[in-house]
């Protein structure tokens, strides 16, 4: 019988036993197991069970579900002639190890109770920091890691509120040793150092990125006003500020400017309410306006609005600056469209589906060919060419499709038409040029004409 018990084929049933026993359950209450057995398997189980039935008693059959046998553990016992506190003996003498899945969840529960008291007696001004922490898990792997964020934090909370300003790098660098730590960003534990000011301040949530280091700089703790920055064009102000010379003095000698987060909250400016402003999400639309000399106030906020973006904008409200706001006809697009019209009050222009048609339905002999190169290696039956490609500027079906800001129609509606544009639509449609001749923009170089000069791509998207 103990060969038996080690057979391969019955294996499946001791270690589904195994499992139930690693979770904490009795033996004694272990009536069913479902196993994955074999036919041999089946026929050595039902051999066991036939071994211990009593003359003129019914066999005991297997029944069989989706996932398995099921196998009757209090009989099968009986007909071994074992009880329930033999099982554990049976499932070792198979060969079969039993993990102790138990004690180590009783384990992890001590340690993040552990955990989750040291974090209390660190920051213990910090209800919501603490609160958040324990949402985390634990592990033996992670132990070293969360006791050092603590710790940090800890080191932190005891020097706010500053008595002067200090750099979140700097303070990262002193608690934790290393200027990243405290990132605002995915990679970094800032979030946790925006909940600390929070119980610190007794605040609420910050609704912005700019809101965030606002709430901060309450504290003296001073995060991003130099590295993020954005991008104007055009813009005049009234005031006599520091800021609002630069910006003038970038408008008079036809410049742009990168305004920083200090030039916005150390010397905010005060801004002309007599022209509109175009908000846009790309910095190429700033180049091309520049190349066009368009004179309309441009600002980019280089996609998703950032703590410097949202600064500036409130700024624009503030002062009565209507805003418009135009990005990419996308669903990221889409969407810092609609934050800033509900936030800002902005005027959405050229991101609705008649722009969306017209832009598709203008493409350049170049654009065309692309479309159809991309259909020949990605042919449908029974779709059109504009159906079968599912990326750049034709992707997907019409209502689905991307159109880009660099699109000659949509740069032609922003800021007006050029005569001087080589990517043109009109010029590139002219009669007699197709793709293949008119070279790699669609129009062919004129003997004795000046070499064009070739602009890099601004790496945006």
């Amino acid at each position: 019988m103990s060969g038996d018990l080690a057979d391969l084929d019955v294996r499946p049933l001791w270690e589904a036993v195994a499992s139930r026993l690693a979770q904490g359950d009795d033996p004694a209450a272990i009536r069913t197991v479902t196993a994955s057995l074999s036919r041999t398997g089946q026929a050595m189980v039902a051999g066991w069970l036939t071994r211990g039935r009593r003359p003129g008693s019914r066999p005991v059959a297997l029944r069989s579900t989706g996932k398995g046998c099921v196998v009757p553990i209090a009989k099968l016992l009986d007909a071994l002639g074992r009880t329930p506190d033999d099982l554990r003996g049976l499932v070792e003498a198979a060969g079969v190890e039993i993990p102790d899945l138990a004690g180590e969840r009783r384990a992890a529960d001590q340690m993040r109770a552990d955990i989750n008291d040291y974090a209390a007696r660190a920051l213990p001004d910090a209800p919501l920091l603490t609160a958040r922490l324990r949402t985390y898990g634990i592990s033996d792997e992670s132990w070293e890691d969360r006791r050092r964020l603590i710790d940090s934090l800890s080191r932190l909370c005891e020097l706010l509120p500053l008595p002067r300003p200090v750099t979140l790098a700097r303070l990262a660098h002193h608690c934790a040793g290393d200027p990243h730590f405290f990132d605002l960003n995915d990679s970094g534990q800032g979030d946790k150092v925006v909940l600390l000011a929070r119980d610190l301040l007794q605040a609420p949530q910050p609704d912005t990125p700019a809101a965030e280091r606002a709430m901060l700089a309450r504290l003296g703790v001073i995060a991003d006003r130099l590295s993020q920055t954005v991008l104007v064009l055009n813009v005049a102000a009234t005031g006599d500020g520091p800021t609002d010379r630069a910006l003038n003095l970038a408008r008079s000698d036809n410049r742009p400017v990168h305004m920083t987060l200090h030039d916005l909250t150390a010397h905010p400016p005060t801004l002309d309410p007599s022209r509109t402003w175009l908000v846009v999400e790309n910095p190429s639309v700033v180049d091309e306006a520049l190349m066009r000399g368009t004179d309309r106030p441009i600002v980019c906020t280089s996609g998703t609005l950032t703590a410097v973006d949202h600064t500036l904008l409130a700024l624009a409200v503030d002062n009565g600056v209507p805003l418009e706001y135009s990005g990419d006809l996308d669903p990221s697009g889409h969407a810092i469209a609609s934050a800033v019209r509900a936030r800002y009050q902005a005027t959405i222009r050229h991101m609705d589906e008649a722009t969306r048609h017209a832009a598709l339905a203008a493409r350049s002999p170049s654009q065309a060919a692309i479309l159809n190169a991309a259909a020949e290696r990605t042919p449908t039956a029974g779709a059109s060419p504009a159906a079968e490609t599912s990326s750049g500027w034709f992707g997907g079906e019409l209502s689905r499709e991307i159109v880009f800001q660099e699109h000659a129609v949509i740069l032609d509606l922003l800021l007006g038409p050029s005569d001087h544009d080589p990517l043109s639509l009109r010029r590139q449609a002219r009669p007699g040029t197709d793709a293949r001749s008119a070279g790699p923009v669609g129009q062919r170089q004129e003997r004795g004409s000046a070499p064009r000069v070739k602009v890099g791509q601004d790496g945006r998207h």
